[in-house]
């Protein structure tokens, strides 16, 4: 049953050098079962060869944009200026939706229409885009959205699955309007939603995640960097009715400590250092360990402090084992 005034749906597909995958989801957009839509491409400054493809390929049925490479979260900022829809679906351009998508998701603000995010599970396929892989559970959220999701170490809902009330994306400002902000900005927009606005899950798998090599997600960097940038964030937004001060201090020191990892790994140091310092200052109780991470990084790689680790512990256990008995 599909809303009686039939709205337009806005579907936004940031692309950046996805030329091979691109076409699949928008054919998965022009398939569906619900046709008032608009297709929205932004392309963010592709250099295969993308738009000539595109716009040879496909004309007028979509609309085509092109901006210097930004990342994903300031293409589909784009994209939701560029939307003229009552609603707005984004779609990644490795994935593709199921052929009822929008249908469903329409008749689902039509019966809740106290909602304004409303996102589905999906399943995820290999580089072919149609061979099932291994997928996870659907995270089925209450009505303390907010909390759960800042009480994660990353967002569990994707953003391809999910579509919104166009006046919900707009009254939070869309994406983070910061070009280093290239993972993990999903999750801060998702946190800033739930403090105003209500969410609703439906279990059905109705996207299909392409897994192949060259994903965002597998930028350990840039996604460690958004994490953190997140959680930062959330010190603004508000953390009070989730947790103590202290647990939240332990929450943005474990994220300087994660990004300071992959930073040391990468040939940062003096970064590496700084956030490993930065981390202690937050959390006292694990200054001690953090402050030997700072320390090793001025003279040795990252496998050093395994060693040194490693080497603690079969200590202790040893010391452990030749102890006397307490009797």
């Amino acid at each position: 049953m599909l809303m009686q005034d039939s709205p337009l749906v806005s579907i936004v597909i940031p692309t950046y050098n996805r030329r091979q995958y691109v076409a699949d989801a928008i054919e998965s957009c022009l398939a569906q079962t619900y046709g008032n839509c608009e297709i929205i491409v932004v392309d963010d400054g592709s250099s295969d060869g993308s738009g000539g493809f595109l716009q040879a390929r496909y004309g007028d049925s979509i609309r085509y944009i092109y901006q210097d490479n930004q990342g994903p979260g300031i293409a589909r900022n784009r994209g939701i200026k560029a939307a003229a829809g009552d609603f707005i679906h984004f779609l990644d351009a490795d994935d593709q939706l199921h052929d009822g998508k929008i249908e469903i998701g329409l008749e689902a603000f039509q019966n809740h229409p106290d909602v304004s995010v409303i996102y589905t599970h999906y399943q995820q396929v290999a580089s072919d885009g149609m061979t099932p892989v291994s997928t996870g559970p659907f995270e089925e959220y209450s009505d303390d959205v907010y909390c759960e999701l800042l009480r994660q170490t990353g967002c569990r809902i994707l953003t391809s699955s999910s579509m919104f009330r166009s006046a919900a994306l707009r009254a939070v400002g869309g994406f983070a309007d910061d070009v280093k902000f290239r993972s993990a900005e999903d999750w801060d927009l998702f946190l800033r939603l739930a403090l105003r606005f209500r969410f609703r899950g439906i279990s059905e798998p109705l996207v299909y995640r392409r897994v192949h090599g060259g994903m965002i997600s597998d930028d350990k960097l840039a996604g460690a960097y958004g994490r953190l940038k997140t959680i930062q964030n959330a010190r603004q937004y508000g953390w009070e009715g989730c947790m103590t001060a202290a647990e939240f201090d332990e929450l943005e020191a474990a994220r300087h400590h994660v990004y300071a990892l992959y930073l040391w790994q990468a040939g940062g140091r003096d970064d590496a250092r700084h956030h490993f310092l930065r981390a202690a200052i937050i959390f006292p109780p694990l200054a001690r360990q953090r402050r030997l991470y700072a320390f090793y990084t001025r003279f040795l790689p990252p496998a050093s402090l395994d060693w040194t680790l490693a080497l603690i512990h079969r200590m202790r256990r040893l010391a452990g084992k030749s102890a006397p008995a307490d009797h």
